[in-house]
C-alpha cells in the first residue's frame, strides 16, 4: 500500500473548508467532538482520511423541497406520458405560467397531488374505446382483421402495442365524429400561425394583448374567430427558406397551408394507393423503421400514419424519401443522426430550439441539409452541452 502524501491531503481538506466557508473555531470544534483532539496535525492517518471524507459529503448541496417536488412531478408525467406542451398547457390554464421552476411549492404540491391522481389509461381501456367506435361505424369481424393485417400486420387487436392500439383510435375517430367549429378554429389558426412563421411567444403576446388571455384554449368561439380572421389579414412572409421549398425537420405543424393544398390536382383512389405502394418501397430501400416512418411523420406533420396526410402532405412525404434515396449517403450518417436524436432528447430541446440554432449557425432548417462535416460538429456541440435543470 502506498504510503499517505500528508501534505497533500491537508491541501485537499484546507479546499473543502474553504468552500463550506468554515472558521478556524468551527474546525476546532468538530475535531474536538469527533475524534477528541483540536488540530487537523494531532490526527492520525485514518482520522485524517475520514475527516476529508465528510467534508466531502457536507459540502454537496441537499436537494431542496422545490427540487425534489419538480422530479417527482416529471417521474409522474412520464408515467401519464404527457408531452411539455401538455404541461405547460396546464400550468397557464391553473397557474397562469408556463414553467414549473416558477411555481411556488404550494403549487408544486397541489400539482403533483393532481397527476397522482390520474389513471394510467390501461390497454383495456382503449381496446374498449376502439370496440365502440368499429361498432358506430359498422364495422364486421373481416373488415377488422383486414385492416389491422394491412396496416399492422397483425390481426387482433390484442396483439397490438400500445403504441399502435393508440394510432388505430386516432384513425376510428375523425370517421365517426364531426369536429366543433372550437376544433375547426383552432385547426385553421394553426395553419395561419405557420404561414406567418409566428413564434410561441408572439401568440401569447397578442393573445395577451387583445384578449387578456394567454392561451388560445382560453378563448371563447367569437375570439377565436376574432384571432382567425386577424392571421387571414397579415399577409405573407416570404423567404429564401419557405417551408414550400425546402424539407422541414424541426417543425410543429404541417409542412402545407390549406391554400397550398386547394392548388394540387386531387388524387385518385387508385393514384392514391400507387403513392403508398411507392413510399413503401423507398422506405424498405432506406432501411426506415415502422417506427422511425411514424416518428418522422409526427414530428414532420403532427400524425402517426401516412393514411392520415393530407394529399399534399403525402406526396412531400413522396418527395422527401427519394431526396434521402438520391443523396449517396456516408455509411455512418445514419448512426450520427441517431446520436444527435439522443443528444437533443437528453438536452430536451424543443423543434423551436433545434431549427433556430440551425438556422443560427449553419443557415439550414434541418439536419438533412447539413453535410457530413457539419452533421459532425452539431453531434460534438450537443454533447458538450451540460444536462438541463430539473423542469420543462
Amino acid at each position: 500500500m502506498e504510503p499517505v502524501n500528508f501534505s497533500e491531503i491537508l491541501a485537499k481538506t484546507d479546499v473543502e473548508i474553504q468552500r463550506l466557508g468554515w472558521t478556524t473555531e468551527q474546525e476546532h470544534e468538530h475535531l474536538k467532538k469527533t475524534y477528541g483532539k483540536r488540530s487537523r496535525t494531532l490526527l492520525t492517518e485514518f482520522e485524517l482520511l475520514d475527516f476529508l471524507q465528510y467534508l466531502y459529503l457536507v459540502s454537496q448541496p441537499t436537494p431542496t423541497l422545490h427540487e425534489i417536488l419538480i422530479a417527482k412531478i416529471n417521474v409522474e408525467m412520464q408515467r401519464l406520458d404527457w408531452t411539455t406542451d401538455q404541461g405547460q398547457e396546464h400550468l397557464e390554464n391553473y397557474y397562469e405560467k408556463r414553467s414549473l421552476t416558477l411555481l411556488t411549492e404550494v403549487e408544486l404540491l397541489d400539482f403533483l397531488q393532481y397527476l397522482i391522481s390520474q389513471p394510467t389509461q390501461p390497454l383495456e381501456i382503449l381496446i374498449a374505446k376502439i370496440n365502440v367506435e368499429m361498432q358506430r361505424l359498422c364495422w364486421t369481424t373481416e373488415q377488422i382483421r383486414e385492416h389491422l393485417k394491412g396496416r399492422y400486420e397483425e390481426r387482433s387487436l390484442t396483439l397490438l402495442t400500445e403504441l399502435d392500439l393508440l394510432d388505430f383510435l386516432e384513425y376510428l375517430a375523425p370517421q365517426s365524429a364531426s369536429p366543433t367549429l372550437y376544433e375547426i378554429l383552432i385547426a385553421k389558426i394553426n395553419v395561419e400561425m405557420q404561414r406567418l412563421d409566428w413564434t410561441t411567444e408572439q401568440i401569447r403576446e397578442h393573445l395577451k394583448k387583445t384578449y387578456d388571455k394567454r392561451s388560445r384554449t382560453l378563448l371563447t368561439e367569437v375570439e377565436l374567430l376574432d384571432f382567425f380572421q386577424y392571421l387571414v389579414s397579415l399577409p405573407t412572409i416570404e423567404s429564401s427558406t419557405d417551408f414550400d421549398t425546402e424539407y422541414e425537420e424541426f417543425q410543429d405543424f404541417s409542412t402545407y397551408s390549406e391554400e397550398s393544398d386547394n392548388v394540387i390536382t386531387r388524387i385518385s383512389s387508385e393514384d392514391l394507393s400507387q403513392i403508398l405502394d411507392t413510399t413503401d418501397v423507398q422506405m424498405q430501400r432506406l432501411g426506415l423503421t415502422t417506427e422511425q416512418g411514424r416518428e418522422h411523420l409526427i414530428k414532420t406533420y403532427g400524425k402517426r400514419s401516412r393514411t392520415l396526410l393530407t394529399e399534399a402532405e403525402l406526396l412531400d412525404f413522396r418527395q422527401y424519401l427519394a431526396s434521402l434515396a438520391s443523396q449517396p449517403t456516408p455509411a455512418d450518417l445514419p448512426d450520427v443522426i441517431a446520436k444527435t436524436d439522443v443528444e437533443i432528447q437528453r438536452l430536451g430541446w424543443t423543434t423551436e430550439q433545434g431549427r433556430e440554432h440551425l438556422i443560427k449557425v449553419y443557415g439550414k432548417r434541418s439536419r438533412t441539409l447539413l453535410t457530413e462535416e457539419e452533421l459532425h460538429e452539431f453531434l460534438k456541440y450537443l454533447q458538450s452541452q451540460p444536462n438541463p435543470i430539473a423542469g420543462f
